[in-house]
């Protein structure tokens, strides 16, 4: 018999690692989640017998399972992850550990106290293509490696689905953009090459996703926004979401704007939740773009570019589609 696991937080990432450890042979106990539509996915799916909308009524129970997965909002990560370990459950958790320095050493002070296992979701490292990578660096296949260029172009539409109009869009409700989303490049960064950090630059901010850069005449909302400014915008809701779902798309980031995927509930959402929204609102403050230098303690040194910056010059009505 597989290990036994509970859930906290059901959403995307919650379902997901769910269905992988369920095809691993584990059993999935319990699950948290505040939305009636993800219980139920829960239920159906894995026929869990314990369900509860705010997890820390799991907490109020006897330990219910060997270890939990932690993919709540970020901001939650910490409280979580201290309360599981203290009741008796090893982790995963979800990237990041936490938003800032000091609840992320309340975590490690936890980990040290209880003894518990935790693994962080950094998935990157874990790829056939980093390992391979890995094994040949090891291997000296290119000599020495002594510094390191890494570029992280993210896809527009994925930046506005998450950062602009989703969950990661402030920093105060959720985390820095350099933690929500390149902490798996950092990591991968320090993986490829290991080794102590002596000293760290970053510069960055948020350059193109201003009120000043909105296209004359858009609208508050794709669904509302004149035809021939809607269809000269990389951005569009309609295109990103509803155009995918005409393809034949039901997975993220749709299933994200509307659970269950279904037209009639991503039209409204789109007119009513964020992610309808004009992308120049105003409504978002984390970086687009963003480069980190690192100097390691035997003069070695690393560097990572994230931005989308290169997607915001194309010829309008050229951009991608989700899925790349």
């Amino acid at each position: 018999m597989g290990p036994s696991l509970v859930f906290l937080g059901a959403g995307n990432r919650g379902l997901a690692y769910a269905r992988h450890a369920h095809a691993l042979g584990a059993r999935i106990v319990a699950v948290a989640d505040p939305r009636p539509e993800r219980l139920q996915a829960f239920r159906q799916a894995f026929h869990v017998e314990h369900t509860f909308r705010d997890w820390r009524e799991a907490l109020e129970k006897p330990q219910l399972a060997q270890a939990a997965v932690v993919a709540l909002p970020d901001r939650l990560h910490a409280e979580a992850a201290v309360a599981l370990m203290e009741k008796g459950y090893h982790l995963l958790l979800e990237k990041p550990i936490a938003p800032t320095w000091e609840e992320v050493e309340r975590v490690a002070q936890a980990k040290a106290r209880t003894g518990r296992m935790v693994a962080v979701a950094h998935v990157l490292r874990y790829t056939p293509y980093a390992q391979a990578l890995k094994r040949l660096l090891g291997e000296g296949a290119i000599g020495e490696p002594v510094s390191v260029q890494h570029l992280e172009p993210v896809g527009h539409w994925h930046y506005a689905h998450s950062f602009v109009r989703g969950n990661w869009r402030r920093e105060r409700e959720s985390s820095p953009f350099l933690l929500a989303k390149s902490v798996h490049d950092l990591d991968w960064l320090l993986f490829v090459m290991p080794g102590e950090v002596r000293r760290v630059a970053s510069f960055g901010g948020l350059f193109h996703f201003r009120p000043e850069n909105r296209p004359q005449g858009a609208a508050d909302r794709c669904l509302f926004c004149p035809e021939e400014v809607e269809r000269a915008c990389p951005f569009s809701a309609r295109r990103i979401y509803l155009e995918a779902y005409e393809r034949g798309e039901r997975g993220w980031p749709l299933d994200v704007v509307a659970y269950p995927v279904t037209w009639e509930n991503l039209v409204k959402a789109l007119g009513e939740g964020p992610y309808g929204e004009c992308v120049y609102l105003g409504r978002n403050d984390v970086a687009d773009h963003q480069v980190v230098m690192l100097e390691y303690q035997d003069g070695r040194t690393a560097s990572l570019h994230a931005d989308l910056t290169a997607i915001l010059h194309r010829a309008p009505g050229t951009a991608g589609q989700p899925g790349g």
